[in-house]
């Protein structure tokens, strides 16, 4: 980019140069006309072309000399000098206005007085000659008054206002240099900051002490090979030294581990780039950051993660910070093997170029370990903490510290079975569900209670562990998390096609089920399975999960075992989709009525039967059939258990007995809903009812934790 100071000198040098060009022009004319003489354009144009010819020898030889303009200046003024005493016009005097332009430029209040000055000499020297030769009288003096006039209303009005503007000028000039003080303190204090994070990062690995800030020194030299100004440079500094920031998450004993990783500590290692980048992402400091954290692990080839990225579509500065991460790991000394030679390295870098690496930078990188343009850092090599004081340096460091402990609590899988523990699973599906479509299945192991009596708790923790690891097993793309004791999050990303869905659940049905019951002591426990897609209920998942919480019921209720697929516009289980077959004694079970307290209790699907045979009977009847729906909701969302949803629950049902007639019906909607069906009962006495139920609620369940509310609706309009 051209600066503006050369701009400044190229833009006065064109423009004095047409100036020269258009009066050589003008005054050749009038010698050829007879009224210059020779010897006059000889010297007019010694006088006139040689300043200009100067000032270009400057100009080539320095295009930004800060001085130049005041030598363009004077070449002008003198220039206008002779003219003026060697003309035989007043009309002179407007050589003097593209001079008054030009110290515009400057807005120099001395300037403009010296200039001033000088010019008013040498127009009292024409003034002097021309009264001498009788060219000018008190006949004819008028365009004299009016020459001398405007000499000291150009000159006195610039001069005011130049020394106005170098008031103005001094006082930004203090401002900025107070506001670059202060940006370059600020900087420091960045950097310095930045310096000691990537410190406390590299602490937690006993084998990667001074790493962030090695691969800090890598990454910007390449990037100043590449052609980069300093500006970039730096900030591919900043962000080689926070480019492992997410480690911070990571549990101590995998990153200190000496052998090789297994499976599942490998999977976490790889979330420190996630870590990483969501530490980052509201960061609109430092350009490029967050792709350079978030990428730098990706591969050319495509095959690295945590996107799966490959060639061009990876970040510059990812490939960047990879190359340089990759070089500081093969000449740093490792507990499984000492540092590689120069020769080793560059054979390395050759053979994964086009596959790891970039194959233009890896060439580039290259030739710099030849050229011995990187310099090896030892593994001491990194910057001390050194402008603020101890004191702030052990608060940053304990923040981080504790930051990192809660970080990698939350990183912990359940204990049991090594699926996400709830709430990191909750936020996994979350965090997905903001970007893409997926289906949410809720997998619940049914008759642990028996095996637990039967066979201890051991046997029953066994059974919990067998599904855990089938289901993490079965699709490696799934988030799962134990939602609680015997019920299991079963997220299934990208999932968007009822179908692909359907087919989906009721092959895991099958094999899970048939994996469990390979044990004898097994063939009792069943399994339900729920599901939902996000393409139906919208992307919030607390709505999924209502969802997949509703179709696990219903199934529940129908059916001994089996799956289903919540349907918004179909709450009844269609027998073709369902898998277990259900024999004579399954059938009288499903259908059966309880009387609890005079209420007669429905399970769901005979529920919608009743639905219709009662809204007919109350058309006969001549009488309005009411629907409510009463509804549990926790005061605090982290505040109930699944066991303290379903007991809350069984308190809701004792309540609604305690109110209901013997031919009202209820059934459980889901796990936190009930349904009521009246007959006879007219609007005007429905909040009477449902606050009575509401009131009895209260009394019996006094633990202030779950409100209800309720809906209703008429529905045989």
């Amino acid at each position: 980019m051209e600066s503006n100071e050369r701009k400044i000198n190229k833009n006065l040098m064109t423009g004095w140069v047409i100036i020269v060009v258009v009066l050589l022009v003008a005054y050749f004319g009038e010698y050829l006309k007879g009224e210059r003489s020779g010897v006059y354009m000889l010297v007019f144009s010694i006088v006139t072309a040689l300043p200009p010819i100067v000032c270009i020898l400057m100009y080539r030889k320095n295009k930004q000399d800060d001085k130049l303009r005041y030598y363009i200046l004077g070449g002008y003024f003198i220039m206008y000098v002779f003219v003026l005493l060697t003309g035989s016009t007043t009309m002179v005097f407007t050589y003097i206005l593209p001079m008054l332009s030009l110290i515009v430029l400057y807005h120099h209040a001395r300037l403009v007085l010296v200039m001033g000055i000088l010019s008013l000499i040498a127009n009292i020297v024409f003034i002097a000659r021309m009264f001498l030769n009788h060219q000018i009288t008190l006949a004819n003096s008028k365009d004299i008054e009016i020459q001398l006039a405007l000499l000291f209303l150009c000159f006195g009005f610039l001069y005011i206002a130049s020394r106005m503007y170098d008031d103005t000028v001094r006082k930004n000039a203090a401002y900025l240099d107070e506001l670059d003080t202060n940006q370059k303190q600020l900087e420091r204090v960045t950097l310095q900051t930045i310096t000691t994070i990537a410190n406390i990062i590299d602490a937690k690995d006993e084998y990667t002490k001074g790493h962030s800030q090695r691969v800090a020194e890598y990454a910007s030299s390449i990037a100043r090979e590449l052609g980069y100004d300093e500006e970039y440079v730096q900030n591919v500094k900043y962000i080689g030294l926070l480019h492992d920031i997410g480690k911070i998450g990571i549990p101590d004993a995998i990153l200190n581990k000496p052998g090789k990783l297994t499976d599942n500590e490998f999977y976490l290692m790889k979330e420190h780039v996630e870590i990483g980048a969501n530490i980052l992402k509201d960061n609109g400091m430092i350009d490029n950051l967050l792709e350079g954290v978030r990428f730098h692990h990706e591969r050319y080839d495509g095959k690295g993660y945590p996107d799966g990225l490959s060639g061009e579509s990876i970040p510059q500065i990812a490939r960047i910070i990879g190359i340089a991460d990759a070089y500081d790991a093969m000449t740093s000394n490792r507990v499984y093997r000492k540092r590689l030679s120069d020769e080793a390295v560059i054979k390395e870098l050759e053979r994964c170029a086009g596959t790891q690496f970039d194959p233009e930078i890896v060439r580039i990188f290259i030739r710099m370990i030849q050229e011995n343009k990187i310099k090896q850092l030892s593994p001491d090599s990194f910057v001390s903490p050194q402008t603020l004081g101890e004191q702030s340096v052990i608060l940053l460091k304990d923040i981080l510290k504790r930051q990192s402990e809660q970080d990698a609590r939350d990183q912990n899988k359940d204990y049991l079975t090594s699926t996400y523990n709830r709430n990191i699973g909750e936020r996994k599906i979350t965090q997905y569900l903001s970007e893409a479509d997926g289906a949410l299945l809720l997998v619940d192991i049914q008759n642990l209670r028996k095996i637990n009596s039967k066979y201890g708790f051991v046997g029953g923790d066994h059974l919990i562990r067998m599904v855990a690891e089938f289901l993490l097993s079965y699709d490696e793309n799934s988030i799962i998390s134990r939602f609680s004791g015997d019920e299991f999050l079963y997220f299934v990303c990208g999932m968007k096609s009822r179908d692909d869905l359907q087919a989906f659940m009721e092959k895991l049905f099958t094999t899970l089920k048939d994996h469990i019951h390979t044990k004898d002591e097994y063939k009792i426990a069943t399994i339900c399975i729920g599901g939902a897609l996000s393409t139906e209920t919208g992307r919030e998942y607390s709505k999924l999960f209502l969802a997949a919480d509703k179709a696990l019921y219903h199934i529940k209720q129908c059916r001994y075992d089996g799956v289903y697929l919540y349907s918004e516009s179909e709450y009844s289980l269609d027998s073709q989709k369902v898998l277990s077959k259900t024999d004579l004694e399954q059938l009288i079970e499903s259908i059966k009525q309880e009387n609890r307290q005079g209420t007669y209790y429905a399970l769901f699907p005979e529920f919608k039967n009743l639905i219709d045979f009662t809204k007919n009977l109350g058309k006969r009847n001549n009488q309005d059939v009411i629907l409510i729906l009463l509804t549990l909701s926790p005061v605090n969302e982290k505040s109930t258990t699944v066991a303290e949803r379903d007991e809350a629950m069984q308190f809701l049902e004792n309540a609604i007995n305690g109110v209901l007639r013997k031919t009202d019906i209820m059934t459980r909607f889901s796990s936190t809903q009930c349904v009521i069906l009246l007959m006879g009962v007219s609007m005007e006495r429905l909040n009477e009812i449902s606050n009575r139920i509401m009131n009895n609620f209260y009394k019996i369940y006094d633990r202030k934790n779950m409100v209800v509310s309720y809906d209703a609706a008429q529905i045989n309009k």
